[in-house]
């Protein structure tokens, strides 16, 4: 499904004071960070380098129709192999903490049947599209009309899911940087990955080793994703994080050699 890169990034800890400082730059109308030494936006590349997924190909669409409880039923007894109870949907959305306690509760091997195992494979997909990738403000359910672009599971990876995440991430900055509004969803590892990428002064000095790759198979597995980097300890000692004051004051003065433009930089 080409959603591996994000598996290997794996778990990084949200800094709300960073994100809360990104978000009152953050311009409408031209979707950019307006900033001292001129603007700045996350890109389609950045996406793609973030989380390697695809930047290409079809167009992720759909009608987010709203069915019953027990239409919601069939299709997660088809495409998912198990039905979820009625008090679980919400709408046209769906608890994903349902998800992972049946994951949890299967065993795939090599006994596994060819459905078996795409039911599974649709299920860990849903977790991330609405955990990662398209998750909402309460981060707790996910939007069952994803379903439908997982039924062939070789279709997936033909869809262009960096062009949605990066829509997505637009829209919520542009919601977020609303007045009145104080929460923001979607995908937040790029949001900050980026920023702690390009702004050197908010980049922490890693605490151990990169992680190692040379028993890695890219033969059989994607070859890891920039974002995985960040999937390590690091140390704040030269840099500052959790206040949005003082991120606030480093960005009013901020310099041009401090922002890093070009992505081959990176």
């Amino acid at each position: 499904m080409a959603l591996y890169g994000i598996i290997r990034c794996g778990f990084f800890k949200y800094d709300n004071h960073l994100i809360t400082a990104l978000v009152e730059r953050w311009r409408r109308e031209t979707h950019t960070f307006h900033l001292r030494v001129g603007e700045a936006t996350i890109t389609l590349q950045d996406v793609e380098l973030v989380w390697n997924l695809n930047i290409n190909g079809f167009a992720v669409t759909g009608v987010d129709e709203s069915f019953k409880p027990h239409v919601w039923q069939s299709e997660c007894v088809e495409w998912l192999g198990f039905m979820p109870h009625v008090n679980q949907f919400r709408g046209n959305k769906f608890v994903m903490s349902v998800l992972d306690q049946y994951c949890r509760s299967i065993l795939i091997n090599d006994n596994s049947t060819h459905v078996e195992v795409e039911r599974y494979t649709r299920c860990v997909a849903l977790m991330i599209i609405g955990g990662c990738m398209l998750s909402d403000s309460d981060g707790c359910s996910v939007n069952l009309m994803y379903l439908r672009l997982l039924r062939d599971t070789n279709q997936v990876s033909k869809y262009s899911w960096g062009s949605a995440v990066l829509e997505f991430l637009y829209r919520e900055l542009c919601t977020a940087s609303t007045i009145g509004k104080g929460e923001i969803a979607g995908p937040i590892f790029i949001l900050q990955v980026w920023a702690l990428s390009r702004i050197t002064f908010l980049c922490p000095d890693p605490f151990g080793d990169i992680p190692d790759d040379d028993d890695h198979n890219d033969q059989i597995l994607p070859f890891p994703p920039f974002g995985e980097r960040w999937n390590r300890s690091f140390t704040w000692t030269h840099t500052t994080n959790h206040s949005v004051r003082v991120i606030r004051d480093l960005l009013d003065k901020m310099e041009p050699n401090q922002l890093i433009f070009l992505l081959h930089s990176l």
